[in-house]
């Protein structure tokens, strides 16, 4: 079962989130207390048998010292930019004083977020849904009133005027057709949200959540215990000492031994990875090579290596610590204690940060989006050595006793990427869309997709952004049983397999065709770059540019054509 939110749904999360930063109060206002007891207005709206809850107290972090550096910067803007601010929008952003969200389970187990902003000032209702859905309709659910606009993905209900449901995609349908449930596996997390002494609670009920066995595979063996917490509470507190609190609860008292002894053996294993980081900073402080005196330019790096060991330094001392982790009968607790200065520091570089980002966010994305895209082929690439030890031939599409192509030999990779119940399910000897393939062929297999890959809104096949070089002299020429050996050219000359913008499905025998002889197809990149990745015979991944000769492209496709290419010129490190 794919347990995933809907973009809509992120956005919302993503948007309380965000809230802290964008529209932080610069003057706030506090929400009426609750009474003794009772929980806040806002909390109350937020079932206690939901699988997991954010709640984040907006106006507290807003005042917290941490904050300090970013709230001065703000209030520079001057007291007429924040009152234009207000009059802009509604409800005041001023007024914004908490955030939660929390995601349902239907009655098929899918998964229904919703969120809550909470406000120190009524607002006009009607104005707000005048303004964010200026084509809604109205439909009433159990007796309250939701707000929609076809528009919009989001929509809103209005338990008074201080407060506002978020719903996304008919969740507040799921979540108002019954009473909201006081009692529940997040009943004692919702009383710590309330209590106003943590800056962030986040609780999941995880006993409760449809998550498949497979989805731990890739966790190492030792880690695993940790997550067999049957609920699992993080609460953030910005007070004299800041601290993170995670608190797991498990089904046994044997259960929750395990997780403690995973538990310091991650602490062990990360004490490990900061020695390895104190001695490449060190090295990189101490280098004999260095001349003094450093040219000033040197200078941030330098200042920044030094607070970097001194960080390093409190780190461990923490991860030595023993007692930041105590255990009780079921229940583990695991207290981080951060530095505050850490803190401030983070605090007051934030408005600068935020400046810098902005223009930056989207080349960041996209960065991040190419490393695992590279990844990704390497992964495959591996696959492809794999393969050829194991049957000494580098894989090809799988053909009929006629020769004719049925399935890609992608399908062949999947016992060396994972994937081997998937490759359990195909009949070999039918093509990739027969009536029994078909249902397979429709999988999404991630090592196969790009994450910059545009997929159809319904995508009826299982696609892939990954071609193998398939023509004459190339590593993947039809009716040929190939080995490295065959690659006479030298591996680390010789492209395999590319990154295209062109989607085909990945258990089709569909690759890019080449032809020595004629002019190459367009290779469009993903994402209109200028460069486009390429798995080498050898298994490294390189970006290459668009611009690089056809005649020297054709040098690399093929195998064994003997040719002397300078890849420095046409490779982008």
């Amino acid at each position: 079962m794919r347990f995933a939110l809907r973009a809509g749904g992120l956005a919302v999360v993503a948007a309380l989130a965000a809230t802290v930063l964008t529209f932080a109060p610069y003057t706030p206002t506090p929400v009426a207390a609750a009474q003794p007891g009772e929980l806040p207005a806002d909390l109350a709206l937020v079932p206690a048998d939901a699988a997991g809850f954010v709640h984040v107290r907006l106006a507290d972090a807003w005042k917290n010292e941490v904050m300090d550096g970013f709230r001065k910067t703000w209030e520079k803007a001057g007291p007429k930019a924040l009152a234009a601010l207000d009059k802009q929008f509604v409800p005041a952003p001023s007024a914004i004083s908490r955030g939660t969200a929390f995601v349902l389970l239907d009655d098929k187990l899918k998964p229904q977020a919703v969120g809550v902003l909470a406000f120190s000032a009524a607002f006009d209702p009607m104005t707000v849904v005048k303004t964010y859905l200026p084509n809604h309709t109205t439909e009433k659910v159990n007796g309250r009133t939701v707000y929609r606009s076809p528009d919009a993905e989001f929509e809103f209900y209005f338990p008074d005027d201080k407060h506002i449901v978020i719903g996304v995609d008919g969740s507040l349908n799921a979540y108002l057709a019954k009473p909201v449930a006081k009692t529940g596996p997040l009943a004692a997390a919702l009383k710590l949200a309330g209590s106003g002494s943590k800056v962030l609670v986040a609780s999941a009920d995880l006993s409760g959540l449809p998550i498949p066995e497979e989805a731990f595979k890739d966790v190492p063996p030792e880690a695993r215990a940790i997550l067999k917490a049957k609920q699992l509470t993080l609460a953030v507190d910005l007070g004299a000492d800041a601290r993170f609190d995670i608190r797991a609860t498990y089904a046994d008292a044997d259960a929750a031994q395990d997780a403690e002894k995973s538990v310091k053996a991650a602490a062990e294993l990360g004490r490990k990875e900061l020695a390895k980081m104190k001695k490449e900073l060190e090295d990189k402080l101490y280098d004999p090579k260095v001349k003094s005196p450093r040219p000033g330019t040197e200078l941030p790096e330098a200042l920044g290596t030094v607070f970097a060991l001194g960080a390093v330094a409190r780190l461990d001392e923490t991860l030595t610590d023993s007692k930041f982790i105590t255990r009780d009968k079921t229940e583990l607790a695991v207290a981080v204690p951060v530095p505050k200065e850490i803190l401030n520091l983070i605090g007051g570089s934030a408005a600068m940060a935020a400046v810098a980002l902005v223009p930056a966010a989207q080349k960041l994305r996209g960065s991040a989006a190419q490393i695992q895209s590279a990844n990704n082929l390497k992964q495959i690439g591996l696959a492809i050595h794999n393969y050829h030890d194991a049957t000494g031939s580098l894989p090809q599409d799988i053909v009929d006793k006629k020769g004719k192509p049925l399935l890609s030999w992608r399908v062949s990779l999947l016992p060396y990427l994972e994937q081997a119940n998937l490759y359990n399910q195909f009949k070999l000897d039918e093509p990739w869309d027969s009536d029994n393939n078909k249902q397979w062929s429709q999988a999404m297999v991630k090592v196969f997709l790009s994450p910059e890959a545009k997929l159809p809104e319904k995508p009826e096949w299982g696609m892939t952004s990954y071609r193998g070089i398939s023509g004459p002299g190339a590593v993947f020429e039809k009716g040929m049983r190939l080995t490295i050996l065959n690659v006479t050219d030298g591996t680390s000359n010789t492209i395999g397999v590319i990154e295209t913008d062109e989607l085909v499905p990945w258990a089709k025998p569909s690759d890019y065709p080449f032809d020595p002889k004629k002019p190459l197809p367009k290779i469009v990149p993903v994402g209109g770059k200028a460069t486009f990745l390429a798995a080498f015979v050898d298994g490294s991944v390189h970006s290459v540019k668009v611009s690089t000769p056809e005649k020297t492209l054709k040098a690399l496709f093929t195998r064994a054509g003997g040719e002397v290419i300078d890849l420095d010129k046409y490779l982008v490190k």
